[in-house]
């Protein structure tokens, strides 16, 4: 069995120009690992940060992760991630996870490449394309009209579902919003709304007992992710179901909230959780509470991962990295398809990585 001869790691930063959907981000700082064996196969993998921060993520990467992986055989990742797990999440799991992420989903890259297969078939796929929603085209900034145009451009390329965003405005002013874009497009199509951390439980409540008579799907992050008692006390009263995910890590995380009743559809972020492995957990965990996956962002990487469990019914579309792409995911009639070369097939623009490219030290 081949063994890990070298892993590199690359940092772009690419400009997100306005910010998108409801962080405001205008940046995200991409670290891309390469790892490659001793007979030359290689695989990628990556991790990102639209907050700052990827510098301490690539000083791990390229130091202690470096360490540890190199020259162990690859038929031995279980046991390497656990060894990595294990010497850096006393660091913290928001640095140590996303850079373990970053390595994981290179390593099992690298396996379905050397096994000629994609990575969802490698995995075991249980579906051959995955329902997808439109999840770029609203931001607090637009105007209702705006917001209407943006999701109706989703339906005219073939997508039934959208998300929108609230909590910048004032509750009464997000519901009208969210009001005028389900008149305009009507009872037949699917609207989920993003809250991205920024209500109080009064209004969460309030607000969500209106959203769930609009048919809204789910309500998402409506608290801060720390507050599972919160999201608890949402998920009995509110009417719709609770979606969280994308500011967790890990599976014990993931599980605090399984056990509190907290949240029933779930959004791991496979390069902020601990990569596929992890990923691969959580969906496991997920499915004898009855809950679902929805993972976060990035569908030319989550298409696969979706494809590849019994449980994750959709993929958000968000343009997040297109920018270092020279392909992006096959959608059509609704649904993402991932690509059949082996791998996870993502295909990366070198020539905009390299203009993005930030040099940071390698050890």
């Amino acid at each position: 069995m081949s063994t890990i001869a070298s892993l590199q790691t690359q940092v772009a930063r690419i400009p997100l120009g306005a910010g998108r959907g409801g962080s405001g981000a205008t940046e995200v700082a991409l670290l891309l690992a390469t790892v490659t064996d001793d007979e030359g196969a290689v695989g990628t993998g990556f991790t990102y940060a639209l907050t700052g921060g990827i510098e301490g993520v690539h000083a791990l990467t390229a130091g202690i992760v470096r360490e540890r992986v190199t020259g162990t055989r690859l038929d031995h990742w279980p046991r390497t991630w656990q060894d990595v797990w294990a010497r850096t999440h006393r660091l913290g799991k928001g640095i140590a996870l996303p850079a373990l992420s970053a390595v994981d989903i290179a390593v099992w890259d690298l396996r379905a490449n050397r096994a000629g297969e994609p990575l969802y078939r490698f995995l075991g796929a249980h579906h051959d394309r995955v329902p997808i929603y439109g999840s770029g085209r609203a931001t607090h900034a637009m105007s209702v009209d705006e917001l209407v145009e943006g999701s109706r451009s989703y339906l005219a390329e073939g997508y039934d579902a959208v998300k929108l965003r609230v909590g910048a405005r004032r509750a009464e002013e997000d519901l009208e919003r969210v009001a005028a874009v389900r008149t305009a497009l009507g009872d037949g199509v699917r609207i989920m709304v993003d809250c991205n951390e920024r209500l109080d439980l009064p209004t969460a409540l309030w607000l969500g007992r209106k959203l769930a008579d609009l048919g809204v799907y789910w309500m998402e992050e409506p608290l801060g992710s720390d507050d599972i008692a919160g999201h608890a006390q949402l998920a009995e009263r509110a009417g719709l179901p609770i979606a969280v995910g994308e500011h967790l890590h890990g599976r014990f995380e993931f599980a605090n909230y399984l056990r509190a009743g907290a949240a029933s559809v779930l959004q791991p972020d496979v390069p902020l959780v601990g990569g596929v492995t992890e990923w691969l957990r959580i969906s496991a965990i997920a499915e004898p509470f009855g809950a679902v996956l929805a993972p976060h962002f990035l569908p030319e990487l989550h298409v696969h991962l979706a494809a590849a469990v019994p449980n994750c019914p959709t993929v958000e579309h968000f343009p997040l990295i297109d920018d270092v792409l020279s392909e992006t995911v096959e959608i059509a009639g609704g649904f993402a398809t991932p690509p059949e070369r082996p791998g996870h097939g993502i295909r990366w623009d070198r020539d905009a990585l390299d203009r993005f490219r930030t040099d940071l030290p390698q050890e």
